[in-house]
């Protein structure tokens, strides 16, 4: 999965039709517990694009969008924010609740 940072963020979000952004951090076990599973959402939803965003490193993007505990997911459909995930989820539950925006994915 792409890390992204404050420099680059806006335009990952814009850049592509839909967007799924991890807010995590290095030291949040959920965080690193949660990482296989959206790696392999990630192959199977090819329209979707993936990253993560390191909140310690870029803690003006998590302020701006009020992430207040992570794990976090936020969808982004054209730039905009369309749904938020929030806490640690399993694999199936993350697969369910993000084939709404993919016309790829195989659930």
């Amino acid at each position: 999965m792409r890390e992204i940072h404050a420099h680059d963020f806006e335009d990952f979000i814009t850049k592509n039709r839909v967007a799924v952004v991890d807010f995590w951090a290095p030291w949040c076990s959920p965080c690193i517990a949660m990482e296989p599973a959206l790696k392999r959402i990630e192959e199977e939803a090819r329209d979707i694009a993936f990253a993560k965003l390191n909140v310690d490193e870029n803690p003006e993007v998590a302020r701006d969008y009020g992430v207040m505990s992570i794990p976090t997911l936020i969808v982004f459909i054209n730039g905009r924010e369309m749904d938020r995930i929030i806490g640690s989820q399993s694999e199936d539950a993350l697969r369910e609740r993000l084939s709404n925006y993919s016309g790829s994915f195989s659930p």
